[in-house]
């Protein structure tokens, strides 16, 4: 699942030419995701080294990226 969600954002980058920072999941992905790593807290460092926040959302039919600008960003517009 890790490396689904690298492509992901790896296709992002190349389209927009800027890596995402938000991660949706629904809540059986994020099950599924989360059984992979032996200790609770890799999952915490893997979407640190990752750049994104994860949202769980029950509308994430499949799992998906997106870009979202920061307070500090949207202010500065």
């Amino acid at each position: 699942m890790l490396s689904y969600i690298f492509r992901l954002a790896v296709d992002f980058e190349r389209k927009h030419g800027y890596w995402p920072n938000m991660l949706y999941l629904n809540t059986e992905h994020f099950r599924h995701w989360h059984q992979e790593f032996e200790n609770p807290d890799d999952f915490d460092e893997i979407s640190r080294r990752l750049h994104m926040e994860i949202i769980i959302s029950v509308d994430a039919l499949h799992p998906h990226v997106a870009w979202i600008p920061n307070r500090r960003q949207a202010i500065a517009s």
